[in-house]
């Protein structure tokens, strides 16, 4: 039976989090390197051929580094919310196995949201974010714990 629970909360807890991606995938598609083909830059190529492949490439890069941020910045602003509000709903279900997938979903959807756009963020939001964080876990813990104690007194 405790074997039951454990796969059932891991089993949320990682289908989760690839749930929020891939619906905003669905929604927002994630960016790809352009698949048409690249020129291949021949060994004697004068100077300007050289110039032209670089800007060239450059350009591929830059175009890709956008999209990569857009869509960076699209998940965090749509897997946060639904990872707290996982986080919370998990602290207040009386399924544990449930619950705890749940709260570990959370977490690992949060986690990648940011992750992405990690990079992108200036170290006050990163800070503000970590906090908060902190403190939603801190407060579901102690108000998990206290609900506990008082369920089932010693």
């Amino acid at each position: 039976m405790l074997a039951r629970q454990i796969a059932t909360g891991f089993g949320i807890a990682i289908i989760f989090p690839l749930l929020v991606y891939y619906g905003i995938s669905t929604f927002h598609p994630a960016p790809k390197l352009s698949s048409s083909p690249v020129r291949i830059l021949s060994t004697n190529a004068t100077p300007e051929e050289r110039k032209e492949y670089s800007d060239e490439q450059r350009q591929r890069q830059e175009t890709y580094r956008n999209a990569a941020k857009e869509f960076a910045r699209v998940l965090v602003v749509v897997s946060t919310p639904l990872g707290v509000a996982a986080i919370l709903i998990g602290a207040y279900l009386s399924f544990l196995a449930v619950g705890t997938g749940l709260i570990l979903g959370g977490i690992f959807t949060v986690a990648w949201g940011y992750w992405n756009y990690w990079s992108y963020l200036d170290d006050w939001i990163r800070f503000v974010s970590l906090l908060a964080g902190f403190a939603v876990l801190i407060f579901i813990g102690i108000r998990r714990a206290t609900r506990t104690a008082v369920s089932n007194p010693p």
